[in-house]
């Protein structure tokens, strides 16, 4: 698919069909993230594939915005591995996190699947039902499935702020 193309046909899909993601796909897509720059290249992220009856039903104990995904990706980051600006004390695990989950997103989008990125979610719950190691910190969800037939973009998603609005020049 032509760039341009893929990041205008992606929108958060929030209703998922019963069909399950080929294996082969879903190794497409943690390629896909482990493509993704993170800072230094120091690679902090840490991806927990919930796919199993028990993962699901754990986060969709935790969260509503799993939805009836066949697959949630949880991407963390080990912040200690990740890099810290010496200027700012700021750790780039997060960031690092983020560009991994658009990384995923747009793979899966490319794939013909459907993804919506989660934040609203108890990360604290998240660690605890997951055992999570300590160090490990869950920044998003990413529900992952094949999009219902019904399944249209949310209304808002075809707002856009004119660029005079968000890009300004000095």
């Amino acid at each position: 698919m032509e760039y341009l193309s893929l990041i205008q046909s992606r929108f958060s899909v929030r209703n998922f069909s019963g069909r399950t993601v080929r294996e082969d796909d879903l190794r497409e897509i943690l390629s896909a993230g482990r493509l993704a720059p993170t800072a230094k290249n120091f690679q902090p992220q840490r991806i927990y594939v919930l796919k199993s009856p028990e993962a699901l039903s754990k986060v969709r104990s935790i969260t509503k915005s799993a939805y009836n995904a066949p697959i949630v990706l949880m991407v963390c980051s080990e912040d200690a591995s990740a890099w810290v600006n010496p200027i700012t004390g700021r750790n780039s695990g997060q960031m690092d996190a983020s560009i991994v989950t658009t990384h995923m997103m747009l793979r899966a989008t490319d794939l013909g699947l459907g993804s919506v990125w989660v934040c609203w979610v108890d990360t604290e719950a998240l660690k605890r039902a997951f055992m999570l190691p300590e160090g490990i910190e869950p920044y998003c969800l990413l529900p992952l499935g094949y999009p219902a037939d019904d399944c249209t973009p949310n209304p808002r998603h075809y707002e856009r702020k004119p660029l005079e609005e968000t890009v300004f020049e000095r």
